[in-house]
């Protein structure tokens, strides 16, 4: 077993154990004036070791030290050039690499893209050309583009040089990214993935491949999804081969001036998990995931595994459809009944992120929840009837660029008003946080009845562009 450093903590330890006296921030004085109920819940243990930049624990943004050496080393767990540590989430990653790449260019972006990219391109004054997307027509849901779709965009718009592509889906669906990416490259295309649902993807063999490994240049993952790390920690990782403008200026302007150790060190801790031991965990569950889905198969009547080898699917990602209940009935009855809480649930169906150390009784436990959803739906009367997805069939027709639209004067309507109006606002559900319609692209029929559908209600309000 490669043997790795953690840089970062063996300092952090090492001035826990110099008992030092803050006379600095944060307020809580190493732990010393928690409020009782954290205190009671954490002890003040875990609090004293919320550091700021002190002598020997170096600094994020201008990281020289024991942190510079744990994002190179990171890096190389991961196969990447650089890595950069991301204490404000995936979005301040994705907003650095498309402000490095994209700044007042037009660059590709498929219709399924997380609204945090959005947000980047406002920032960086970049000009999408929007990608229409492939849909499956069971379930609606998005497999992401083709090639030939990208194919046809390069030669219309030869002048886009910047592709962001997104690696796998919420559903864990990788399709056809891999031959999109050597597309791309062929055609000397800069590569930026949204790869938040995919930092586990590298480290074995039987799992859909990490687009940094088929070649992309600037991929960007939200560890904390999958892997051991606190929520918001994530990571931006560099091909080594990329020659573009670097992140790093941008990271330091989008990230925050205050970053919590605590979350560097779990960032550090989770990636060399990764390189020591994931991939016989991996191993092991994969057993008993696949036991799970045959079980579920040959034993549950009414629910089903979305599962297609063509779709190149991630199996840590379980997608279940029921022939007599919706998503929402799904989802509320295992939180009643079983106080089991999934990611999301949509029309369609339910969804949940299974962990990479999946073992036998952590499997047990959710099949014997699906087993008493499956005995609650056969006494249901009715057929649910698969409704169309919240995403775009076709692109939107766009009224305004998305910079104009988002800084122009706005207005408010009920939704049973709004067909015809021009949109004010990012339209979407939470999650998964993908815009049915963006600002400045025109509110028809067709997308009020997409909201309705989604459980909105005529009488909610939308921010629309004042006339």
């Amino acid at each position: 077993m490669t043997s790795y450093i953690p840089y970062l903590w063996q300092r952090m330890q090492a001035l826990h154990d110099r008992q030092p006296m803050s006379g600095h921030t944060p307020g809580h004085k190493n732990g010393l004036f928690l409020p009782k109920p954290l205190q009671k819940a954490w002890g003040s243990q875990f609090a004293s070791y919320d550091y700021t930049e002190l002598d020997g624990l170096d600094n994020l943004h201008f990281a020289s030290d024991c942190i510079a050496q744990s994002q190179q080393q990171a890096a190389q767990i991961f196969g990447a050039g650089q890595c950069f540590y991301l204490v404000n989430g995936t979005t301040a990653g994705l907003q650095a690499a498309i402000m490095a790449t994209c700044s007042n260019k037009q660059v590709f972006v498929p219709r399924h893209v997380h609204r945090s990219i959005y947000h980047s391109l406002l920032l960086a004054h970049a000009q999408p050309v929007y990608l229409p997307l492939e849909l499956d027509t069971r379930t609606s849901l998005p497999l992401g583009i083709s090639t030939d779709t990208l194919q046809q965009y390069i030669q219309q718009y030869p002048n886009c040089k910047n592709l962001i592509l997104v690696n796998p889906t919420y559903q864990g669906i990788t399709a056809d990214n891999i031959a999109c990416v050597q597309l791309a490259k062929d055609h000397g295309l800069t590569v930026i993935v949204d790869e938040a649902h995919g930092s586990h993807l590298h480290f074995h063999r039987d799992l859909p491949a990490s687009l940094l490994d088929a070649g992309a240049d600037l991929v960007v993952q939200s560890w904390h999804k999958t892997l051991p790390v606190m929520t918001q920690g994530s990571a931006l990782l560099v091909h080594k081969q990329y020659q573009g403008p670097s992140p790093e200026p941008f990271l330091s302007l989008l990230q925050t001036t205050s970053p919590s150790y605590l979350l560097m060190a779990s960032l550090e801790a989770g990636s060399i998990y990764m390189g020591q031991q994931v991939q016989a965990h991996i191993d092991q569950s994969l057993q008993v995931i696949f036991e799970l889905h045959s079980r579920i198969a040959n034993t549950l009547q009414t629910l089903h595994v979305l599962w297609e080898p063509e779709w190149k699917q991630d199996p840590f990602k379980l997608y279940l459809l029921s022939d007599r209940l919706s998503g929402a009935n799904m989802d509320a009855y295992l939180r009643q009944h079983h106080a089991i809480y999934s990611e999301m649930h949509d029309n369609s169906g339910i969804l949940f992120i299974l962990p990479l150390q999946t073992s036998v009784s952590w499997a047990e436990r959710l099949y014997q929840a699906l087993l008493d959803l499956d005995r609650f739906s056969l006494q249901q009367q009715t057929t649910h009837q698969t409704q169309a997805s919240f995403y775009c069939r076709t692109i939107p027709r766009q009224c305004y660029p998305l910079q104009e639209a988002f800084y122009r004067e706005k207005q408010q309507l009920p939704w049973r008003e709004a067909t015809g109006a021009i949109a004010g606002q990012f339209i979407l559900r939470y999650p998964p946080g993908i815009p049915l319609l963006v600002p400045g692209e025109m509110i028809t029929r067709e997308i009020v009845q997409l909201w309705l559908a989604s459980g909105g209600t005529e009488d909610e309000l939308v921010t629309v562009l004042a006339q």
